[in-house]
């Protein structure tokens, strides 16, 4: 026969097609398929583990300043996810999951990035430790996504890197003692060491504005703070170093 297809491609020709057209109306990947990334920005707290753990890079951050904080993009890019699903794994807030939508078909790259922006709210104030109630469990450093914290059970020590710490809030909330928390700093001033102080009145007399009062008879010593303009004279002329620049109580 010189044409051994023609007789099945007659009979193709008026025939019901046995696959269905792209996309499907209706359906979704069975059992554990792991199909397009979707990305709850509202539920996401920023702590930076889905890039941290993202071994093909899939995931940039986008920032932009806005009143009272910041808006964060989030792109997650399908043509360079692996859909391991370590993400969703690692993700404290479930903002990350994986869905059974299978449909990944587009004509263009943007067809294939998962976008979602989170408002982070300004956090005034570092990550502090009431020191005399932690009991150095370690909790906070292990669960720290920066690894930002450090603990010392031995030596009953706590330290917080804050050039890594995204002020997330994990760590707060794995504490068992409550003794994390988002301090606003305190203001600074003029500080008086009472102990070295010899009340030689040369702080009252160095001080350009008139905002220290030194009694030498009662051994008092007073400061306007609302007058002094912190140049740091009186510092410079104490003879005991009596006075410092520092955080004060209100």
């Amino acid at each position: 026969m010189m044409f051994p297809f023609l007789k099945k491609a007659i009979t193709n020709a008026f025939t019901k097609p046995s696959t269905e057209a792209f996309p499907c109306p209706e359906g979704e990947g069975l059992g554990n398929y792991r199909g397009r990334i979707a990305f709850d920005g509202e539920k996401c707290i920023d702590c930076g583990m889905c890039i941290k753990v993202c071994s093909p890079a899939a995931i940039e951050l986008e920032r932009e300043e806005v009143e009272g904080g910041e808006n964060i993009w989030r792109t997650f890019d399908l043509t360079s996810c692996t859909f391991c699903a370590t993400c969703v794994d690692f993700c404290e807030e479930g903002a990350i999951q994986m869905t059974k939508d299978y449909h990944m078909v587009g004509t263009k790259h943007e067809d294939l990035l998962v976008k979602g922006v989170t408002f982070k709210k300004k956090i005034i104030g570092d990550l502090t430790c009431d020191i005399d109630n932690c009991i150095y469990c370690g909790l906070c450093a292990r669960n720290c996504p920066q690894n930002a914290i450090t603990v010392d059970r031995t030596t009953k020590t706590w330290q917080v890197d804050h050039e890594k710490c995204v002020k997330c809030g994990i760590c707060i909330g794995k504490c068992p003692k409550k003794v994390l928390s988002f301090a606003e700093p305190k203001p600074e001033g003029v500080v008086f060491d009472a102990e070295k102080c010899v009340y030689c009145t040369l702080c009252a007399k160095k001080c350009p504005v008139g905002a220290i009062e030194v009694d030498r008879a009662s051994k008092t010593w007073k400061i306007d703070r609302e007058t002094c303009i912190k140049c740091g004279a009186c510092i410079k002329g104490c003879p005991k170093q009596a006075l410092s620049m520092g955080p004060i109580e209100e």
